[in-house]
């Protein structure tokens, strides 16, 4: 797949980076922002704090903190993992999990945003690496609808899982079929998350494990993620055979 990336110059029409464009948290979004060969970070965050005031700006951990010196605001500093299926091997047996007597394994199509907005609040309370202000709770519902109708990333995959208890989902593992090619393109794990009753502890890296499962059987290459830094869920990615990637920092450049 071709991802059209657009270019930032600095004051004197010097091409100095280029990124992919995009629209995140209703601010004018810089994705995989990269320096053009032989370019500092620091030229770099200095072209881009100039060019793009109010924009959020996505880039490797060099740049992001020339960004954060030069006076933009840390949205999140993440780390990317990837599976790569042509070098690891996804268990066939984790598409058929099985589960105690009550819980199945659902595609998360067969759901809608709001089948699912109570438990995203539940796996994210205030204080979590990913909600620290609780300000994730007045966009839980927007943000799940917009992950669903595709306009955060691409649309959502059919190796997205919900398991449910009963009628009620308490895991998911989401994937959206991002632009560009692994390993920080394509397919993409948007969210794996599980409802915070101890009861239901595991179940968001079985649903993980589905999706890495049903992803291999439809022939897709590699499945892509981030964590935000300081998730505990970041070992969870580690011990079932993600490899890390990169880290990167996202900033709100300032208006």
């Amino acid at each position: 797949m071709i991802t059209l990336r657009r270019t930032v110059h600095d004051a004197s029409g010097r091409p100095v980076a280029d990124y992919v464009p995009g629209t995140r948290a209703g601010h004018p979004w810089a994705d995989d922002l990269r320096p053009k060969d032989g370019v500092s970070p620091r030229e770099t965050a200095d072209a881009v704090l100039a060019a793009m005031p109010g924009w959020l700006v996505g880039a490797p951990e060099e740049i992001g903190a020339a960004l954060l010196a030069g006076g933009a605001r840390k949205h999140r500093h993440a780390h990317c993992f990837s599976w790569d299926f042509a070098a690891r091997r996804a268990d066939p047996s984790w598409a058929v999990p099985e589960l105690r007597p009550g819980l199945r394994l659902e595609s998360a199509l067969s759901h809608e945003a709001a089948d699912l907005t109570s438990l995203w609040m539940s796996a994210y309370p205030p204080g979590h690496p990913d909600n620290p202000d609780g300000e994730m709770f007045d966009s839980a519902r927007t943000q799940l609808a917009l992950l669903f109708d595709g306009q955060v990333l691409g649309p959502l995959l059919a190796c997205s899982t919900v398991i449910v208890d009963g009628t009620r989902p308490v895991a998911a593992s989401l994937v959206s079929g991002r632009d560009g090619e692994p390993p920080l393109g394509g397919p993409w794990i948007t969210e794996v998350f599980r409802h915070a009753d101890p009861e239901y502890a595991g179940l968001g890296a079985v649903a993980l494990r589905a999706s890495l499962a049903l992803a291999a059987d439809g022939g897709l290459s590699a499945l892509g993620l981030a964590v935000t830094d300081g998730n505990p869920a970041r070992r969870t990615y580690e011990r079932i055979g993600f490899a890390h990637v990169e880290s990167t920092i996202t900033v709100v450049v300032p208006e």
